[in-house]
């Protein structure tokens, strides 16, 4: 169901701040620095960024002028790396990508979940008749997705490979996937011309492929998890939390009005994706999506329990949380995670 908070909820928000006794003596930062990636999955962040969202909840904080600077990227491994080197403030990764920079920057950075974002499944579409299942994969076939070994995608196919071929052969199908952003990715893979025959993608990209005659969906992340995911998390590093707690609510106030806006009127938000992104899907096409219900706009994370523990065996991950609240700030620790 919907993650829809109150107006004073919301305005709680913008209150979230450390202790007075606890506050550093330095000012907070002037600009906030905000990456995204491509897709529907992105829309509260692309809302925000269209709509001002951020600044306007950073002047009702009395922060004033706030710059906010905005970058798309292709994947959360190129997250990451912006994160760790200190451009970016906030990023948007999937759970291997908050589950991968945890491991790495405990003890030091220390980079955690500050919010969900949303519940979407992932679909492989094949336009191969010959597939039925991936059982089916040679190495003559390609799997396009957004980075290999690391994104959502990626984990998942290891998944649904150690329930096909057992745990020992996880990596069976590594050989066949290739990075690419998921525009570029549904762009080669409909275009039946080289040899991407299978997208392991995202909405709104799969659904647009199962438009397409001879397109089928093989596989998809509810079937392998067995259950629904947070598609994303916001995350950033305990410095950059515990040194702007007025910047951090302010971010966290604007996200939780896109989402507001979005559960409150799903035609206009889907007219707003359209205009955005410059897509000039039908906006019935993009209805169908916004109506799916495995698809939840939501702060709300959950789910992420049992692709950690996977990866985690698998070796993916040296380190394991031993709850959630151990990879996520305090205002998510009233979630299972």
């Amino acid at each position: 169901m919907s993650f829809v908070r109150s107006a004073a909820a919301l305005a709680g928000l913008v209150a979230l701040t450390l202790p007075a006794a606890t506050l550093p003596a330095q000012a907070e930062v002037k600009e906030l620095r905000i990456a995204k990636q491509y897709g529907l999955g992105y829309l509260q962040m692309m809302l925000m960024e269209d709509m001002k969202l951020v600044e306007e909840q950073a002047r009702k904080a009395g922060i004033g002028d706030l710059k906010v600077s905005w970058a798309t990227f292709r994947s959360s491994d190129v997250m990451n790396d912006a994160l760790i080197s200190g451009t970016i403030d906030f990023v948007c990764l999937g759970v291997p990508g908050i589950a991968t920079i945890w491991a790495k920057t405990k003890g030091n950075m220390d980079v955690k979940a500050a919010s969900g974002l949303n519940a979407i499944p992932l679909f492989l579409n094949t336009r191969d008749p010959r597939i039925k299942s991936i059982r089916d994969l040679t190495d003559k076939d390609r799997v396009a997705m957004p980075a290999v070994k690391v994104s959502m995608q990626a984990i998942f196919l290891q998944m649904a490979a150690a329930k096909e071929f057992g745990e020992a052969n996880f990596t069976k199908l590594d050989s066949l996937t290739v990075s690419m952003a998921h525009p570029d990715g549904m762009a080669a893979f409909l275009s039946g011309a080289g040899e991407i025959n299978n997208h392991f993608t995202s909405a709104p990209f799969q659904y647009k492929e199962l438009a397409r005659p001879g397109v089928r969906r093989l596989l998809s992340s509810t079937e392998i998890l067995g259950s629904k995911i947070s598609f994303n998390l916001i995350s950033t590093t305990s410095k950059f939390q515990r040194e702007n707690p007025k910047v951090y609510g302010v971010f966290l106030a604007a996200l939780e009005d896109a989402t507001q806006r979005i559960n409150k009127d799903k035609r206009w938000a889907a007219e707003q994706y359209l205009r955005i992104a410059n897509d000039r899907s039908p906006i019935e096409e993009m209805m169908v999506m916004m109506n799916d219900p495995e698809i939840e706009f939501t702060t709300r994370p959950f789910g992420a329990s049992k692709m950690i523990d996977f990866m985690h065996r698998t070796g993916s991950i040296k380190v394991k949380p031993d709850s959630w609240k151990d990879m996520s700030f305090p205002n998510l620790h009233q979630y299972e995670g």
